[in-house]
């Protein structure tokens, strides 16, 4: 059966990650609807949001199985309506490379990030959301499985996998930068953004580089952990060292990168491009009107959710 929806160029595959986006979006909110209607159905005006008679656990196998379809479907539906195939996703084993020294450049740009957010939320009186952990249990297991396994594993399948193996055909920066920026704002929230902005553009240039999502599933996995433990001592073990471990941790990793970046390059001959498919420049993603919307209501939607009042 001859496939619809075939792409052509960097206008139409920019679209499709466009229209990726927002069906991501979709499904979240309205699986997130669904059930809360199903859940005041048997019991009375019991949600989501006020799980009312259902257990925590229960709540969190239900979260768990909407984060797992709504990375899904969109990539089921890339697969099935676009050239995209099972190839391009890039789940295969990846030839040589240097994990340490990636995940140190990788922690060193995400906790730049960090710090850069931090500043302009404070600047600008935006304020973040906020997660709330269980003390243990099984609620903990299943917390710690919807924030650090789930989208290290989904969200590079959907970003790094489909949406920049859709854009590949149009060069490796177009690839990179496209899917890098709906991923950043897909985060809604002004300080995540702009870390995952930086982390999503070492991720996708890591795909390239390695042919392999999988290096990227493990940065990002270890990143998602650091963060939840991050949150869980803050939450339960509040104190002068675990702040001092953070701030450590803040400003050793974006230290090390650099120093670790200087050598690589000037005393290694590291070089970054290669590997990298030539095409269109990144900018080029903006020749599509679905993309440009797309980035415009996300980008007024984050900065909206961060300095509304609460």
């Amino acid at each position: 059966m001859q496939r619809i929806g075939k792409t052509r160029g960097v206008k139409g595959a920019a679209s499709w990650c466009a229209f990726a986006a927002v069906l991501y979006l979709v499904c979240q909110y309205a699986l997130q609807a669904i059930v809360s209607f199903a859940m005041g159905l048997r019991v009375e005006g019991a949600s989501l949001s006020d799980p009312v008679g259902f257990s925590q656990v229960s709540v969190n196998v239900i979260l768990l199985v909407i984060g797992v379809l709504a990375l899904a479907g969109p990539i089921a539906w890339l697969l099935k309506v676009t050239r995209l195939d099972i190839g391009d996703l890039r789940i295969a084993r990846p030839p040589q490379w240097s994990p340490v020294f990636c995940l140190v450049l990788f922690l060193g740009l995400t906790n730049l990030g960090n710090i850069v957010g931090g500043l302009i939320t404070r600047l600008f009186g935006a304020h973040g959301s906020s997660t709330v952990l269980p003390a243990g249990g099984l609620e903990l297991v299943l917390s710690f499985l919807s924030l650090c396994v789930l989208p290290a594993v989904g969200e590079e399948l959907l970003f790094r996998g489909a949406l920049q193996g859709l854009m590949r055909p149009c060069g490796s920066a177009a690839a990179i930068f496209g899917p890098a920026l709906l991923f950043a704002l897909l985060h809604m929230d002004l300080a995540q953004s702009i870390t995952a902005f930086a982390g999503g553009l070492f991720l996708g240039w890591l795909t390239e580089r390695t042919g392999s999502v999988l290096p990227g599933m493990l940065l990002h996995f270890v990143n998602n952990c650091i963060a939840f433990a991050d949150i869980y001592f803050k939450l339960y073990y509040p104190g002068t060292a675990v702040t001092v471990v953070e701030l450590i941790v803040l400003l050793a990793f974006p230290l090390a990168a650099a120093w670790l970046l200087w050598r690589a390059v000037t005393q290694q001959g590291f070089d970054f491009t290669a590997g990298m498919r030539p095409g269109v420049d990144a900018a080029a993603v903006f020749s599509s009107p679905a993309y440009t919307l797309a980035v415009l209501v996300l980008a007024g939607a984050t900065i909206w959710q961060s300095v509304a009042p609460l």
